[in-house]
């Protein structure tokens, strides 16, 4: 496994009206791929938001609208279950 760091890329954007959270997350995933998706589900909001664009139809925890890196100095351990691990404010 390894630890994410989650960021959003254009946090004031209109298409994140369609998330709950537009903070940085932690999270530990087999593949960038399975920490986004962790993300949409979580945070995922009913309410309507503009769609910029088609890649954004999903919700915001997208590539188009996230950046990410892989983190090493986390104080999670690697081993362990796909799971988000910590909200950043």
């Amino acid at each position: 496994m390894n630890i994410y760091k989650l960021t959003p890329r254009n946090p004031g954007s209109t298409v994140w009206g369609g998330s709950n959270f537009k903070g940085a997350l932690l999270v530990r995933a087999k593949e960038s791929d399975n920490a986004l998706r962790m993300a949409r589900l979580k945070y995922k909001t009913t309410q309507l938001h503009m769609i910029d664009s088609q890649e954004t139809a999903y919700g915001p925890w997208t590539g188009a609208n996230t950046d990410f890196e892989y983190v090493t100095d986390s104080k999670y351990s690697i081993d362990g279950d796909e799971e988000i691990l910590e909200e950043i404010t």
